[in-house]
């Protein structure tokens, strides 16, 4: 019986542990504005040196991913821009790239 018991325990576990998870929470959006440095187009991230990013980050060069192609090519360096830091428990990414002129 205590056998039992404890086989449908660890059953009982791990259909709880391989249940339905929570929804990914949506990301958390800041404003950016900074100038490109440079550009990686194997792997579309832009290095940026910009101002303080809301509460998320102090002003420093730093490199983000630019998920979308489109948005990638639009920038060079040396462009000034402002965007959207979209942040993830995991990652972030930039996006809404706008040249300052």
């Amino acid at each position: 019986m205590a056998r039992f018991c404890c086989l449908a325990l660890a059953m009982l576990l791990l259909a709880a542990a391989c249940g339905p998870s929570k929804p990914a929470a949506p990301p958390k959006q800041y404003q950016l504005e900074g100038q490109v440095i440079r550009l990686d187009p194997q792997v579309r991230t832009a290095v940026i040196k910009h101002g303080k990013i809301g509460d998320w980050m102090e002003a420093m060069t730093m490199e983000f991913p630019v998920h979308d192609p489109d948005e990638f090519k639009k920038l060079q360096p040396g462009m000034k821009i402002t965007a959207t830091v979209y942040v993830t428990d995991d990652s972030y990414w930039i996006g809404n790239l706008k040249p300052v002129q």
